[in-house]
């Protein structure tokens, strides 16, 4: 962590404009949806089809659907929705052998953050090593994670990018 927020907190560096982002997601994926997140409030409004949800384990159930459908789900939440989301991952994804990509953004790493967020924040790594799953972090591996995730997408694995604080435009 090497810069500052427009409140002056310290963050992370930021590894990919919105832009850039953006591009990047259009090639592998064309379905997506969020639990809302002040992590990705850049990037939500500009995803295209975008489908809203107020809870993870719906967010997950439409995907598997859109899965059905031949789309290409990816999705968006904070880390703090892991527990709601489990049953509909390993009841539908992982039973099913289907690939899912999430970008998961790991609130409660910062000591600014707010305190419900920091439970969530000391225990996802060990939380998501513990499933089958592949943990890619967006902060080491920047926009190259995309196309890594689309590969093991394929492969029908399940696939969580962790997001720090910063690494995109929060704008």
């Amino acid at each position: 962590m090497s810069r500052l927020d427009d409140k002056g907190r310290e963050i992370y560096d930021l590894v990919s404009t919105n832009d850039n982002f953006l591009k990047e997601i259009n090639k592998y994926f064309n379905w997506f949806s969020s639990v809302p997140d002040s992590c990705f409030k850049g990037i939500i409004p500009l995803l295209k089809p975008y489908y809203f949800s107020s809870r993870e384990n719906h967010m997950i159930s439409m995907a598997f659907g859109a899965q059905l459908a031949n789309k290409k789900p990816c999705l968006f939440m904070q880390n703090s929705g892991l527990g709601l989301s489990l049953d509909a991952i390993f009841g539908l994804h992982e039973l099913y052998n289907t690939g899912m990509v999430m970008f998961l953004s790991n609130r409660g790493e910062l000591k600014w953050e707010e305190d419900q967020h920091h439970f969530w924040g000391g225990i996802t790594y060990g939380m998501l090593k513990s499933f089958d799953c592949e943990i890619l972090d967006f902060d080491i591996d920047g926009l190259n994670v995309v196309k890594k995730a689309h590969d093991l997408y394929l492969k029908n694995k399940i696939v969580f990018i962790i997001v720090h604080r910063g690494n995109l435009d929060e704008i």
